[in-house]
This record gives C-alpha cells, structure tokens and sequence, in this order.
C-alpha cells in the first residue's frame, strides 16, 4: 500500500495544488477543480472520484494537469475507457488516446510491445518528479508517423498539430554527454569549463561530485538548469546564470561551499548570496561561505527548496517567517550548529524537531538544538526522508505506535543512535531496523553490527536506500540470496567494510551503493547486473563478474 508519500504532496505543491484541509489538496482550473484526498488515496475529476494507488495513477492525474493548464477545457478528457487510461477531444474534434505507464521500466515495457492501431492518434506518456522539475515523455503515434513532440510542451498548439522529432545533436566536444539538447554529464577533468552553445538543458547531477570544476560558464542556448546539476562541486566557485533561464529545479549548487553566481535572469534574484524565483517565494540556495550566524527569511518566501541551507555550518539560527507553506527535504541537512525559529502557522517546531502544523510528519532535526534523545510525537505517521541526515550527536530515537512510513533512511549516518521503536509497521531485530514483515531492511546504525557483521534475515528482498550509511562498525556481510535489491547508497560510507558477498538473486544494485567504501579491495557482482556510474565512487574495489 502506498501511504502518503513526501514525493507526492511535493508533486501536488510544484503543481500548484493548495492544502485547503489537512491531507486535502485542490487546484482551480479556469471550468474546473481537481481536489486530492491524499490520505483516502483518491483525486475528484468531473464529480468522479479515481484512484491514486500506483505510480501510474500520479502519471495519469499529472497528465490531466498538463492538459488542463495548456487550456483545454474539462470535459473533453475523459477518463475510464476500456481501450486507453485517458481520452482527449481535441478543438478541431480529432480523437487523441493516451496510454500511461510509471517512468522507467514500465514506460520502456509499454513502448516496447505497443501496437499502434495504424488509425488516429495514439500516445504513449509517462512523467515524474525529478529534481524538484516535472519531467515528461511522450511517444505521439499517427498514420503519417511516428513523433516526439507536438502534444504536451508549454508551446503545442491544442488544435491544427504539429508534431516533429528532435534534431540529430551536433558533435559535441569530449567530455560533454549530450542527448536531445540535454547535458546528462560531464565526464572531462578541466577546472574551467564552457558549456558548448546549442544545450539547452543541464541534467539532474550532471557535474555530480567534480571536484575538479572551479569555474563553469553557461550560455543563452540555456533555458532550464535541472535540480542538483552542480551538487557536491565543492571547489566551484564561479558559475553564472544567463538571461536565457527561465526554469530550475532544487538546489542546482548545493554543497558548493564558497560559489558567486552572476544572474543575469529575469525569472531569479540572487539577493548577497541568497537565489530566489523573481517573486522571492521560493528560496532556492544559500552560499554556504556566508559569515552571518543568523537568517530571517524573507516574508515573502512560501516555499524553502530542497538541500538550499545544505552545510552552511557558520548558521546558528534561522527564523522561519510566517508565510512559509512548505520545505523541501533535506533543506538544512549538515548544519551541524543550527537551530530554528518558527513563526509560521503551518509548521510545529518542539524539542528540536520541525514538523508539519498537525504533527503527522517530521520534516527536521536542528543539530544545534542540543536534544540528544529524541522522542517524536505520538501523532506522527511519516518520518520524512533524511530528516536525522548525519545527525551523529543523537544517542537515541524513539518512534512512535502512529508511524507508518519511514523514507528512504532518515537515520543515516547516526553512527551512535540507539533506535526505540513503538509502530506496529516496523520491527527491531539485533539492533537493525526492518518494515514488519522483515522484507526490507531500512536502517542498520553503527550500534547494531555484533563482531563487525550483522545477520540478515532471509525474508527479506530489499536492503533501503543508504540502510547502512556511515555504519562504520560493519566489516564483513553475507547477502542471504532472498534479497533481490539493494538500493541506492546503500553501503555509502562503510569505511571499514572489508568484505561483502552478492547473491546470485541479485536483480539491481542502485547507485552511489559503495561510495567512500575504502576498506573494500574486492566486490563480486553477478554478470547480468548493469554497474551504474558512481556506484563505487571513491572505492578502489576490484569489481569481479560472475
């Protein structure tokens, strides 16, 4: 079952949906209203109420908000027929079927065994939240061909189409990874770097972790900077944002301590280091190097980003104006001397903890809040990803019996935590906390290893995102050959671990799963599993494929 999930109440707000009730979210469209109830799971269209049970079902209702947005009027998308998941009635009365499935592997299934009919227009779509940005694909099938584009952009007419396809990208200098006009990555050494014109995309991490880069130059071909694009890109210090952008996503320079951005963009302010939207309701990133040990956030910010005070360690305190709505997870993460002043009505900050104003979800922990032992309140129902985020301080955390949702360890790197658990959705076992039915192993703190190893049980199929981050107690570890999965930065900074055997079962390793592993020498990984990039950044490991 998927419970109200952090992600999804982060898609509704990005799409503009208001909370008007606790767990009611409503957007007003010039004929009409969707309204989400997203704890019964469920959205009301046309006096009609449809699910929100799968990922296909957040594609759908984000389908539906595009069209509607582009200003298409409500009653020509119709929803439930036997032979598509949405119908659109186009101006001019052309017929459009739309087929949706879950970005990924399921999106790449569908486009694989679709058969066009060879009659009208048929399309195949897909979206997701990615970097704080709303990203699409479509597949546009018709008589005279297939397309790419046409349907969907901010620019596509609603009637009389034109469909094309990209461009072939031109030769590209080396080191720039480049598809449809998109920088995915950076694979060059160089300290300065200039975007080669043409680009008008930088991807999600597309200098993820270059410590190399100490300067880049963007050019006007530019228009969206994509969330992270330059995180960890610690020695960057000069980047400059043209005229020409007019969309980012989360903190595209976190982690970059001591960088001057040049904005030339109408559609951003960058106020003494602090980047906004033009509006100054979205706080988007604050330079680490600033000396102030105090910020106020401006009145008019409703929404503090993702990762935007990530390790500004010379803050001992920031004030929360009564205006802000929303925060982005990870927004004060590695502010190890911090603690907050809240004005704002919809949040509650107690004992060191930020939470939502009905206390159902913890959002926060301030390092510099001096609370040790930690006893989240017994309203709570989500633990919000990465809310504990290296918080190493902290003796002990107590769950309440209201919890039913922990995301993706928000205890990781809390080498010394002792975890109390009450929730009836999750076990302890040897220290290692696990989902209730022992299919998952969500977080194994340093505590926890007995003799440098712990015992998985053989229930379980998936080690969580970063389960064992920072675990520097662990040494060695058999994976029981239940497990099919191992998620993203799973093992990320075992220093100490020494030696680990994969299963044969083993159908997907995320990345980032070994990062900074650097007592591992040796790594055997089944033959038929595709090593992303980063999976063993910073380990020296031999990967031997069996």
């Amino acid at each position: 079952m998927l419970f109200i999930d952090m992600k999804y109440i982060i898609l509704y707000r990005k799409l503009g949906f208001s909370e008007i009730q606790p767990d009611i979210f409503q957007y007003v469209y010039g004929d009409t209203s969707i309204i989400i109830d997203s704890e019964g799971q469920k959205y009301e269209f046309l006096g009609k109420k449809y699910p929100l049970l799968c990922y296909k079902d957040f594609v759908i209702l984000e389908c539906i908000d595009r069209l509607l947005k582009k200003g298409y009027k409500s009653d020509s998308i119709l929803l439930g027929g036997s032979d598509c998941d949405l119908l659109l009635k186009s101006e001019d009365g052309q017929p459009v079927k739309v087929f949706a499935a879950q970005w990924g592997k399921d999106y790449s299934t569908l486009c694989k065994t679709f058969e066009y009919s060879g009659t009208g227009i048929e399309v195949l779509y897909t979206s997701q939240l990615s970097g704080g940005l709303v990203d699409f694909i479509s597949i546009i099938y018709t008589p005279e061909g297939t397309y790419r584009y046409g349907l969907f952009e901010r620019e596509a007419k609603t009637d009389g189409y034109m469909f094309s396809n990209p461009l072939p990208d031109p030769d590209y200098p080396n080191g720039f990874v480049v598809k449809n006009g998109e920088l995915l990555k950076y694979i060059g050494k160089e300290k300065d770097v200039r975007i080669p014109d043409g680009i008008t995309r930088i991807g999600s991490g597309a200098f993820w972790n270059n410590l190399n880069l100490e300067s880049v130059f963007i050019p006007e071909s530019v228009t969206c900077i994509c969330g992270d694009a330059f995180v960890y890109c610690e020695n960057l210090k000069r980047a400059n944002i043209p005229e020409s952008v007019d969309q980012m996503g989360d903190d595209p320079f976190a982690g970059c301590k001591d960088i001057s951005i040049d904005n030339r963009s109408p559609f951003f302010i960058n106020e003494g280091g602090v980047l906004f939207d033009k509006d100054r309701r979205f706080l988007i990133h604050y330079t680490a190097s600033l000396s102030g040990e105090r910020y106020e956030i401006p009145e008019t910010v409703e929404w503090i980003g993702k990762h935007s005070f990530y390790k500004c360690e010379n803050l001992k305190c920031v004030r929360i104006s009564k205006n802000v709505k929303f925060m982005g997870n990870n927004a004060f993460s590695d502010c190890f001397n911090i603690h907050l002043e809240n004005e704002s009505p919809y949040f509650a900050y107690e004992g060191g903890v930020l939470y939502n104003k009905e206390k159902t979800t913890c959002m926060h922990y301030s390092m510099g809040s001096g609370v040790k032992d930690v006893k989240l309140a017994d309203t709570v129902r989500t633990i919000g990803r990465n809310c504990f985020w290296n918080c190493y301080m902290i003796d002990s955390i107590e769950i309440p019996k209201s919890v039913r949702q922990i995301g993706y360890n928000p205890f990781a790197n809390c080498r010394n935590v002792h975890l109390i658990n009450h929730s009836p959705f999750y076990d302890i076992k040897d220290g290692v906390l696990y989902n209730s039915d022992f299919t998952e192993l969500v977080c194994c703190p340093s505590t926890a290893p007995m003799n440098g190893t712990v015992t998985i049980p053989d229930t379980v199929i998936n080690i969580g995102r970063n389960a064992f981050t920072g675990c520097i107690g662990l040494k060695r570890l058999v994976i029981p050959g239940s497990v099919k999965y191992i998620s993203r930065g799973a093992f990320s900074e075992c220093s100490n671990l020494e030696d680990i055997e994969i299963p044969a079962t083993i159908e997907d390793i995320g990345e980032w799963c070994f990062n900074k592993c650097s007592s591992l020498r040796q790594v055997a990984i089944p033959s038929n599993i595709d090593v992303k990039p980063n999976t063993f950044n910073s380990c020296g490991a031999e990967v031997i494929r069996k």
